[in-house]
């Protein structure tokens, strides 16, 4: 993963992923501050913020996804750890990522039919009018690049507490 094992395709799908959603978070913590200050300082908010923000709350969310799974770093908790054989950590690692993918895809799958019913029925949001089914592709967008950095961990051997491989 950090040692440059990881596939340069799925390392490339991550940073493109990372970098969209820095460039969201970028964007609601501006837009945030600046419809505070003008809602303050001028009696002015920012029109659309909260349609803004609530767009670049999920890209960052779902396209920051993929980092974490591509370098496992997920949350875990290694009580067992310390207690049994390295292969036996191995295992647990790899089923851990096989469990992530298979929730990854059943989250969504979940996501599909809401995002063609939002279609369908022609949803928009409030103030800035744009499609809501335009969210649903980014965030359907961003599971599936994290279900392809979840797949491309689990082919990538577990790292010990060390650095080095279990396996």
């Amino acid at each position: 993963m950090a040692g440059g094992r990881t596939h340069p395709l799925f390392e490339k799908l991550r940073v493109v992923q990372l970098w969209l959603a820095a460039v969201a978070l970028i964007v609601m913590v501006s837009v945030t501050v600046a419809d505070v200050f003008l809602r303050y300082a001028f009696n002015r908010p920012v029109r659309g913020s909260y349609d803004l923000v609530e767009a670049m709350m999920v890209l960052f969310v779902f396209h920051g996804m993929s980092t974490a799974f591509l370098h496992r770093k997920n949350i875990t908790i290694d009580l067992i750890d310390s207690f049994v054989p390295p292969r036996f950590v191995a295992f647990l690692v790899r089923l851990a990522d096989a469990l992530s993918i298979a929730a990854v895809i059943l989250f969504t799958y979940a996501m599909i039919v809401p995002a063609m019913q939002s279609y369908a029925y022609g949803e928009v949001k409030l103030d800035l009018q744009y499609p809501i089914y335009w969210l649903w592709i980014v965030a359907l967008a961003g599971m599936a690049g994290a279900i392809l950095c979840a797949i491309g961990a689990l082919f990538e051997p577990p790292a010990s507490h060390h650095g080095g491989s279990v396996e």
